[in-house]
């Protein structure tokens, strides 16, 4: 009786699953075959935002990138996670507040590091770790 109670519960997760699963095998295939089938020498020119790119396509970018990514992730999704532990608090008790408890620490520590590169200080370029050290290290010996 259980198990028809939770398949009567469950049939449109599943319903909604296989409709997914058929739109997107019905999108691939209609790419395939509408699709442009000429190769030319312009269809593989890299393009972007409507200019021809100038230069080499492997570029690379500094750090910084990385640390705006680490900021996001401590600043903005904890609150999702966070969200939802308070929500479901007299669910989970002390598992989850422990389970919590080590996701802010790990938190923290990335904003430790974040702090301690320099990553917080937004007047300065983001240089790497062991350029900074270097250069304070160098400031100190001509002192």
């Amino acid at each position: 009786m259980q198990s028809a109670n939770q398949l009567a519960e469950l049939w449109p997760i599943a319903a909604y699953f296989i409709i997914l699963c058929v739109m997107l095998v019905a999108m691939m295939l209609l790419s395939l075959v509408l699709g442009p089938k000429t190769k030319t020498r312009a269809k593989n020119i890299p393009y972007e935002s409507g200019v021809i790119a100038a230069g080499d396509d492997k570029t690379r970018f500094s750090n910084h990138f990385f640390l705006y990514a680490i900021f996001f992730v401590i600043f903005d999704l904890e609150t999702i996670f966070l969200f939802a532990w308070v929500i479901a608090f007299e669910e989970v008790g002390w598992a989850g507040f422990i389970e919590a408890s080590v996701f802010i620490v790990i938190l923290l520590a990335a904003l430790v590091y974040l702090w301690r590169i320099g990553a917080l200080e937004l007047k300065q370029r983001h240089q790497p770790f062991r350029v900074q050290k270097l250069k304070q290290s160098q400031s100190v010996r001509k002192q």
